[in-house]
Parts: structure tokens; C-alpha cells; sequence
């Protein structure tokens, strides 16, 4: 043994032991993300992690050989070249040490990333990039960042020691180099390559099967999320989802004929005559009636999904204020977020229509240089005014440009509020920007115009900040609920506040998230994400109602409409969810679509390649394709036609007001 050790070139000797030292490293991440998220380890068994602990293993070599790939180019070049120590042993060192910490830096964020969003990091971690100061304030504000970084800067300090001693150790070897070329060391060699390169390759392929390399769907061999996710490597599908990208083709939706996608919304929307507009999608709703003057205050609370309220029966009591105003309020129990980003709960809620995958409305060149069809502006040819106020920079995902561009006749933010106000990156707490909102609002209500604001708040967001001194006594210890307690007691806040203005009793209060967060880990595309409250409060207006059909973010602008009874051209996905009403609603969390009734879920993941029918109203993981096709496919025949029919929408400017 040793003597065969000894007869084995360098080369190959550091190529394995560089590569161990990768799945090393590697298997600590997954450790490191297994201990930072136990909990959602609870009830599952043994066996199980350590399948997940396996199958990770067949990921990271996959990503350990994409690294060694050029380096084992090189050395095998070295080993027909019969020297010692080269100039490319010194090229491969310093490729693999900056490959390395690429990969690092990569899973690093990965830990972070999981634990908002409950799935391995893609390309979408990039939208953020749009605003790196924003982005680098989150990081360093948030003191459990620091830890991952220690992480990091250990794992890079690691791979650069390791790297440097296997090479050391191995140039210092005996091996048999000879000066003179003989033709059997030039047959050794080349027998030595034609196993060393297929062997990386076949590692990269990090399966034998000839049809096709490892998939993303590989690592789900289980109904556990948590499970599945664990098996996978991070830098495997970034990497994945970011070749995807290169062809912006590929981010927009191809899922069908446009002429089908097309007819089938109409057909939802009841739509039969069109002719009277350019776009196939608009309607006029007519009234009867007089139409109602009353101001419309919509507010898009920060992560407040359905899971923290008592609405689902949360049973930590974290949100106390919402519940109540659920009981004197029209509130709906099932409406769906268009997305999981705070861009998708602003453009969807104001404008009315769905998320695309993978795709930032604000910033997409298609979006920008056209107008669309919000509700401010369409409120604007109703006599209104209209203000969107948010805790911190408007410039973030662009949302300032693009409100103002659409409609929104000011834009109140963080440069608007005093600097010892700001005490992070998410701007002010939520309970100083209500304070300010009211005034803002009061100022404003001197005009004899009606007026439309739109507040979105950002405290139940991190880095955690909760002000002290200003009666706010959180009941829960842990910060993240704590967060949510206050979040909920400033909302209190803000309509108590309210309620002693002049202009409250001719309002109508509208409370919403922009998307949810992670309560139960129920399913791979979790719902906990998506379910939201929908609360519409005028005590004076509006007749308490609990509403549990089915309904959608993209509804939430119709449905005000209807409420005021204004005529007007709807050229959105959404409808009156209390005149008309929806059997189904889609939705997207980047590379995953969904779309549920009141009863079922159907959802694809188009990276993982996985489908599902699942019946979540119950929570049951049973997998329901089989029974269900009729139901499969109907769900996915709208889902994908609700996306293609925005995507032409879009692509041919008809999106915009219609006269």
C-alpha cells in the first residue's frame, strides 16, 4: 500500500486530497445549516437526515470537481510535462483557493438565505443588487451576520492552509520523474489521465446514468422540505439558476400558445366582447348608484402573513390588535400574496397584477417604460389624490420611479423624516411612520379632494429594532415574535391615532401583507409564505363580514374599486372579490408557481422539476396528482395561462390605461 502511494504521482495525490478537502468543508456547512434551522428537524427521523447527509454528499462532489475541473487539466498536463513543480501547480493553487472561496462566500449566504425563504439561495438573492447599499446596510446591521461571516473567513483561512500544505507535501515527494522521455512513462501517464478526467467529469455529472446529468430534483427523495432542501448544495444551484438567467429569454414565461393563454383569462373573467380596447383583458364596470367619496388608506404590512394571526389559529397570541379588528371588519381568511419579495406585494397589490417568476417588475425595461393600470391612477380620474409612504429609502427595488411614474402624486420616505428617527436600514419604526403618516394624511385632507395613500411598513423585518419609551411591551421573548407584536401594536397605534381626525369616519382602512414568512413547514412550496390577511375596516362604511373564498393580492385593487362604487376600465388579473369572486387564484415564489382553491394546491418547481396536488386545508402531504388529474390540470392550465397572458401583456404595451 504504501509503496503504490508512493508510485502515484503528485498530481494525483493533491487533486484527492484537495477534493476531500472540499466535501470536508462542504459537510460542515450542511451542518452548520442543519444545527441553524433544527427546528424544522422536529419529528423527523434519523434515518432520514442522514439519507439528506448522503445524497449532499453526491451534490458537493459534483461542485468539489466543477472546481478541480480546470486544475486536473492542468496537472495532468504537468504529469506528460515530467517536472516537479511548475508554474501550473502554482496556477492551480491559486484557482482552486479563489474557486473555494467563491463557493463559500456563496453557501455562507445560503444559511442566511434559507432562513427567510426556507430554500436553497438562486439567482433571485441578486435582486437585492439593484440597491448594494441597502443591501450592505442589512448585512452589517444585523449581529447574527457577523457569525456567518466568522464562518466564512474561517472556512477561506481553512482551504488556503490546506491548499498550500497538500501542495507543499506533495512537490517534496519522492516520485520517479525522468529527464529522459521513455515511451512507458508516456503510456503510464496516459493511462493515469484517461482515468483521472473521466473520473472528474463523471463527477460533475454526479450520476453514471447516460440520459441525463444530476438534477436539482435529485435531492427530493422525501415529503420533507427540510429534508430535501438539506441534501442540496447551495453553489450547485445558484450556479444553476444563474446559467439559466445569461438568456434573458429564459426569465420570461414560455409556458404556452399566447392566443390559448389568452382566451382562457377571458373566459374567467367572463369576458366576451372586447372590441371596445386595444387590450384583450379590459372591462368596464358599470354601477349603479352613486359612487362613494370615501378616502382608501391601504396599508402593506411587512411579512404579516396568516400564520402569525390568530385567523389561523396561531396559539402564541402575537398579534392581538389584528385579530380584534378582524371581528369589525370585511376580512377575507384565504387570499395568496402574488410572490414572496416586498416588490411583488407592492406592484401586485396597487396595479393588480401577478408575479412573474424570477422577474422584478420595477426594474424589468418592459415595465418601466410603460404606465399601467393602478389604482392610483385610475383614482385620479375619480377626483382623488393620491401619497405612498414608506419607513425607508423609496429608491430601494426602484419603488419611488416607478409609483411616481404610475401615478402616485407623492412619494413621502426616509429623506422625508428626521435623521435620529432612522435607526437601521428598514428606516423608521413602524409606529413613528404611522405618527408621521397622520400628519402627512391630515395635511392632505384639507384639500375637498377624497384621498388614496398607501403606507408600507418595515419593522417586522431585520435587523430587529423595536424603540424603547414608547409604551410598546412585548408579552413573547424571542425577537422575531416580539417583532410581530409590535408590528401588530403599532397598527393600533396608527388607528387610534386615526380615529381622532376628521377625516377617519369617511375612510376606508385597508390591511394587508406584502407577503408572508415561515410559520409551519408544511410544503416545498410553502403556503405559510403566500396565506395573508386581507382586512377592510370603516366602521361607519362597511359591515363586519369573515369571508373565506378563495382570493388574491391582485384582487385587492378591484375590490376597493367595488367597495366605492366608481366606475371604471378594470385592464388587470384582479376582480371584485366580493361582487364576483374567484374559483382559483396562481401565485409564484420565484422558480415555483402555484395555484389553489379553497380546498386544494397545485405547484411546480421548475428548477427541482417536481409537481404536486395537495389538499391544504388539512395539511396533508398525500400526493393527489393521481386522483385528481382533471383538477391538475385545470389549476395548471390557468396558472400557466394567467403568467403568459401578463408576460404578452407586458411585451405589447397593453398593460396601460384603455379609453
Amino acid at each position: 500500500m504504501k509503496k503504490s502511494i508512493q508510485n502515484t504521482p503528485p498530481e494525483i495525490i493533491y487533486l484527492v486530497r484537495v477534493y476531500f478537502s472540499g466535501i470536508i468543508a462542504f459537510t460542515i456547512l450542511r451542518l452548520v445549516l442543519f444545527i441553524a434551522e433544527f427546528n424544522h428537524a422536529a419529528g423527523i427521523s434519523k434515518s432520514l437526515i442522514a439519507q439528506a447527509f448522503l445524497v449532499g454528499l453526491r451534490f458537493d462532489t459534483v461542485v468539489c470537481c466543477y472546481i478541480l475541473a480546470i486544475p486536473a487539466l492542468l496537472l495532468i498536463t504537468n504529469l506528460f510535462l515530467h517536472k516537479k513543480g511548475t508554474i501550473l501547480f502554482r496556477i492551480s493553487n491559486v484557482m482552486l483557493i479563489l474557486f473555494f472561496t467563491i463557493a463559500f462566500i456563496i453557501a455562507c449566504a445560503d444559511i442566511l438565505y434559507f432562513d427567510h425563504f426556507l430554500t436553497r439561495v438562486t439567482i433571485s438573492v441578486l435582486s437585492w443588487t439593484h440597491n448594494p447599499g441597502f443591501m450592505f446596510q442589512m448585512v452589517y446591521q444585523n449581529w447574527i451576520n457577523y457569525v456567518f461571516i466568522s464562518v466564512l473567513l474561517l472556512l477561506i483561512v481553512y482551504i488556503y492552509k490546506r491548499i498550500i500544505k497538500i501542495y507543499r507535501s506533495v512537490i517534496n515527494r519522492e516520485y520517479g520523474y525522468k529527464k529522459d522521455i521513455q515511451f512507458n512513462s508516456y503510456v503510464k501517464n496516459s493511462l493515469i489521465a484517461i482515468v483521472v478526467l473521466p473520473t472528474v467529469f463523471l463527477g460533475i455529472r454526479g450520476r453514471i446514468a447516460l440520459k441525463s446529468p444530476i438534477q436539482w430534483g435529485t435531492a427530493y427523495f422525501s415529503d420533507n422540505n427540510f429534508v430535501n432542501q438539506l441534501g442540496l448544495n447551495p453553489v450547485f444551484t445558484f450556479v444553476k439558476s444563474y446559467i439559466n438567467s445569461l438568456n434573458s429569454e429564459n426569465l420570461k414565461i414560455h409556458f404556452m400558445d399566447n392566443t390559448a393563454a389568452i382566451k382562457t383569462i377571458q373566459a374567467n373573467l367572463g369576458i366576451k366582447d372586447n372590441n371596445l380596447f386595444s387590450s384583450p383583458l379590459a372591462r368596464k364596470i358599470d354601477v349603479t348608484g352613486e359612487p362613494l367619496k370615501a378616502n382608501v388608506v391601504i396599508v402593506i404590512m411587512e411579512s404579516m402573513g396568516l400564520s402569525k394571526t390568530g385567523l389561523d389559529n396561531n396559539p402564541i397570541n402575537m398579534t392581538p390588535h389584528l385579530d380584534s379588528l378582524a371581528k369589525v371588519s370585511y376580512t377575507f381568511t384565504d387570499v395568496f400574496s402574488a410572490g414572496i419579495h416586498t416588490f411583488n406585494g407592492v406592484y401586485s397589490t396597487l396595479f393588480g397584477m401577478p408575479a412573474l417568476m424570477n422577474q422584478h417588475p420595477m426594474f424589468a425595461t418592459e415595465s418601466v417604460t410603460q404606465p399601467f393600470t393602478g389604482i392610483a391612477y385610475t383614482l385620479d380620474k375619480c377626483g382623488y389624490q393620491s401619497m405612498f409612504i414608506c419607513p425607508h429609502d423609496a429608491e430601494f427595488d426602484n419603488m419611488g420611479d416607478f409609483l411616481t411614474y404610475n401615478g402616485f402624486q407623492k412619494i413621502v420616505s426616509e429623506k422625508d423624516f428626521p435623521s435620529d428617527e432612522i435607526h437601521s436600514t428598514m428606516g423608521v419604526p413602524d409606529d413613528v411612520l404611522f405618527e408621521h403618516a397622520v400628519k402627512e394624511i391630515n395635511g392632505i385632507s384639507k384639500s375637498p379632494k377624497p384621498f388614496l395613500v398607501s403606507i408600507l411598513t418595515g419593522s417586522d423585518h431585520e435587523p430587529a429594532f423595536i424603540p424603547e419609551g414608547h409604551g410598546f411591551v412585548p408579552k413573547t421573548t424571542e425577537t422575531k415574535q416580539q417583532l410581530v407584536e409590535y408590528a401588530d401594536w403599532s397598527i393600533n397605534k396608527f388607528l387610534k391615532l386615526s380615529s381622532k381626525q376628521l377625516w377617519y369616519d369617511n375612510t376606508i382602512f385597508v390591511f394587508v401583507a406584502d407577503h408572508g414568512s415561515w410559520y409551519r413547514d408544511y410544503y416545498e412550496m410553502n403556503l405559510s409564505y403566500h396565506k395573508i390577511p386581507l382586512i377592510i375596516f370603516s366602521p361607519k362604511l362597511i359591515k363586519p363580514t369573515i369571508n373565506s373564498s378563495v382570493g388574491g393580492q391582485i384582487d385587492v385593487f378591484p375590490t376597493v374599486m367595488g367597495l366605492l362604487n366608481q366606475p371604471y376600465i378594470n385592464n388587470t388579473m384582479g376582480v371584485d372579490l366580493i361582487k364576483e369572486g374567484r374559483k382559483y387564484i396562481a401565485f409564484s415564489a420565484d422558480d415555483r408557481l402555484g395555484c389553489a382553491t379553497d380546498q386544494y394546491f397545485w405547484y411546480y418547481n421548475y428548477n427541482a422539476k417536481n409537481e404536486y396536488l395537495l389538499h391544504y386545508r388539512d395539511r396533508d402531504p398525500k400526493q393527489y396528482l393521481g386522483q385528481f388529474p382533471l383538477l391538475k390540470d385545470t389549476l395548471e392550465n390557468y396558472a400557466h395561462s394567467l403568467l403568459q397572458t401578463t408576460q404578452w401583456m407586458i411585451d405589447n404595451k397593453k398593460v396601460g390605461p384603455q379609453k
